[in-house]
């Protein structure tokens, strides 16, 4: 399922205008998605995006990801292991700066359903941006006027045939 959540949020970056890789291989780690927009008043954005969907989830996104109830310590710590090792770890600043040098990423998480809420307000503490994975369907679905040939495009177009 993650491959078709990305494609998706590919997709979703793609009309409003971002270029993206997608898969970056950082050892052995991956950087799910980057996005690179260059606005009309010559501003550039640039967006690590990690992918992380879940409709009923048993698990926790960081640390320990049994089903037994954490202490709010083990909950924070968790999050910020997680974190750091999605967005902040050596390997992944150095492959960033390896395919855009002194860039100024903001960080995003598009999400499902978590577990405990708990865990998305001390990403946003952390400078996380959040996109819940059901506003990224709305605005696909939403927006006619844009396709593509991805597959993404196909996908939309068949839950656009459900509604």
């Amino acid at each position: 399922m993650a491959l078709i959540d990305e494609q998706l949020v590919d997709e979703w970056l793609n009309r409003q205008n971002f270029f993206t890789m997608r898969g970056i291989k950082s050892g052995v780690d991956e950087i799910d998605l980057l996005a690179i927009r260059h606005n009309s008043d010559g501003t550039v954005d640039y967006w690590h995006i990690e992918v992380q969907v879940s409709f009923r989830p048993i698990g926790y996104i960081g640390g320990d990801t049994n089903a037994r109830k954490r202490t709010e310590q083990e909950i924070r710590d968790g999050v910020v292991q997680w974190v750091d090792k999605k967005f902040r770890s050596k390997r992944k600043v150095d492959r960033r700066n390896d395919i855009l040098p002194d860039a100024n990423w903001r960080y995003l998480l598009v999400h499902g359903e978590v577990r405990d809420a708990t865990e998305l307000e001390i990403m946003k503490e952390l400078g996380i941006d959040l996109v819940p994975y059901k506003q990224v369907l709305t605005e696909l679905c939403g927006d006619k006027t844009k396709t593509s040939s991805s597959t993404a495009t196909s996908i939309t177009e068949i839950l656009n045939y459900i509604k």
